[in-house]
């Protein structure tokens, strides 16, 4: 992967967004249409779209909300919403990230030479508006005509999230198109860093993505099944296949290295770390996951009687008992820690721009686990239970392959897979029991992708709270959701009740509900259902 080096021209040209987007290019700068380069603000929308306030934006939110990561920063109250940090992504994408976007595709224009250019950037925009919709809800994106247009400094009313969907599909399916043609293409040169200019993987990143939308409307109805079985043939088909951005540490950022490593802030997780040493109460397998040496290492400092230094950073309890509970651990020093310290470390980095460590956003696995419940689902041919068993070993082989790319020697071999995959509970006789199956698996295996993890987790229910694969965090009455309920969404950022407010949903139009609680369109219970940590979830 290449180092994020942006020319500081470019940089300064988009560092003072403004208002309005035929505003963007006017001042002190002296950029122009004529002297911009589609290149460089891509590679800044790449970076800055992952990396700007991850700790805020994301480490706070969804790394726990998924269970993967614990905190020990006073963040006690674990549904507890902070508007002034967890605004950032909207505030950012809207002003900053979709500027970009309509910078790019106006440079680009008409001319055939940059149409692989235009989709990749329109795949990449995609990837942020999930992450929007997915936290949020229904969201500004129609424009008076009815065509995507937020971004253009037009106050717009909020659009249905089916609605954004639908269009998304629509748009990455051209783009799809648009990618089966590269001859005289132009590129973007050394700041491409998902695909290093690849069009054909870009082309199997916009189908897994279709699929990945198609599936997350299924709860609802199958409108989408055709195209989700059209995508799954030309989608992300080999462990090589993986969308991820290496982190270069060189340049400041906030991801697992600072707060991790630097700031002692990011705890491993206790229900994902049971799930690793086979001890979870609610998925017992009795042998340790083949992939866990390479996400963790064990504690440095002793345990306290009857746990190990393998266990996960416990989050049940109070804001009396936290200061206490690092205090006595040491920080995070004697529970598990992200394996940053050796080459085979999933999260090891050394600072020569070839970091294993990096934003993950889709993977072969992804797309084996997708289609593995499309058969349970009746959407195309196949065994649902053979496809997971694939998703799973393929999960593995990612794991080794992305190590070994950057000088790692440890793989996992056929043998340990089948030995991990035999000591599973069962797949389960009922589609509910297999759908369980698939997606605790699923959740394992998206690992550290949280956005995508939790978003799973509300539409389907799995990992479940009611067979305790789930702890239940403590709930405080400052806690955007009831005691007893799970956490559904972020909320609208306070600026939107201060700008836009007669455009939010009016089961939103009150900032100070318990608004985390209410469901999203394709959430298990619907828009605004509640749903109970208490219930065992019903899909079928």
């Amino acid at each position: 992967m290449k180092k994020f080096i942006i020319p500081v021209l470019a940089l300064l040209a988009l560092a003072s967004c403004t208002a309005k987007f035929d505003e963007m290019n006017k001042p002190t700068t002296g950029l122009t249409m004529d002297s911009a380069q589609p290149m460089y603000i891509f590679g800044r929308t790449l970076y800055n779209g992952s990396s700007n306030d991850h700790q805020r934006n994301f480490n706070l939110n969804d790394d726990m909300y998924a269970h993967y990561f614990a905190q020990g920063l006073g963040w006690t109250d674990f549904w507890r919403y902070n508007a002034g940090w967890g605004d950032i992504f909207w505030r950012d994408f809207y002003t900053d990230r979709l500027q970009e976007y309509w910078l790019i595709d106006e440079i680009c224009g008409d001319e055939d030479h940059y149409r692989c250019i235009k989709a990749a950037n329109d795949v990449w925009n995609v990837v942020l508006w999930l992450r929007v919709i997915d936290r949020h809800g229904d969201a500004p994106y129609f424009d008076a005509e009815g065509k995507f247009g937020a971004g253009k400094g037009t106050t717009l009313p909020y659009s249905k999230v089916e609605e954004i969907y639908a269009d998304l599909i629509k748009r990455l399916q051209a783009d799809a198109t648009a990618l089966g043609s590269t001859a005289g293409q132009w590129d973007f040169g050394a700041y491409d860093f998902l695909f290093n200019n690849d069009w054909n993987q870009w082309k199997k990143f916009a189908n897994t993505l279709i699929m990945r939308l198609s599936m997350r409307l299924s709860g609802v109805y199958d409108n989408h099944k055709k195209d989700f079985a059209a995508a799954a043939d030309a989608c992300f088909d080999s462990p090589s296949d993986y969308a991820r951005i290496s982190c270069d540490t060189g340049v400041w950022g906030d991801y697992y290295d600072r707060t991790f490593n630097d700031w002692s802030n990011t705890f491993t997780n206790c229900d994902f770390m049971d799930m690793m040493n086979g001890r979870n109460q609610g998925y017992l397998t009795g042998v340790v996951d083949p992939r866990r040496d390479f996400f963790f290492l064990p504690g440095t400092e002793a345990a306290t009687a009857g746990n190990s230094n393998w266990d996960g950073y416990p989050f049940d309890y109070t804001s009396d008992t936290e200061t206490t509970v690092v205090s006595d651990h040491g920080g995070n020093k004697s529970y598990a820690r992200l394996n940053m310290y050796d080459k085979n470390g999933f999260f090891h980095y050394s600072g020569a721009g070839n970091e294993n460590l990096s934003w993950c956003y889709s993977s072969y696995s992804e797309a084996l686990f997708l289609k593995a419940e499309a058969a349970l689902r009746g959407w195309i041919s196949g065994n649902a239970e053979d496809l997971w068993k694939q998703a799973i070993k393929a999960s593995m082989d990612e794991v080794s392959m992305f190590v070994t790319r950057s000088g790692g020697n440890k793989t996992i071999g056929a043998a340990e897979k089948d030995a991990y995959i035999a000591a599973l509970p069962s797949f389960g006789s009922s589609k509910e029991a297999q759908l369980r199956s698939i997606m605790i698996q699923k959740w394992i295996a998206l690992y550290p992708n949280s956005v995508e993890a939790w978003a799973e987790q509300r539409r389907t229910g799995y990992p479940d709270y009611a067979s305790h694969v789930l702890t239940y965090p403590a709930v405080s009455a400052s806690s955007g959701v009831s005691v007893g309920n799970i956490i559904q969404r972020i909320p609208y950022p306070q600026n939107e009740y201060n700008t836009n407010a007669g455009n939010i949903p009016a089961d939103h139009s009150d900032y100070n509900a318990k608004n985390m609680e209410k469901g999203i369109f394709w959430s298990l219970n619907g828009e605004n259902g509640t749903q109970s940590a208490n219930a065992a979830p019903k899909n079928f």
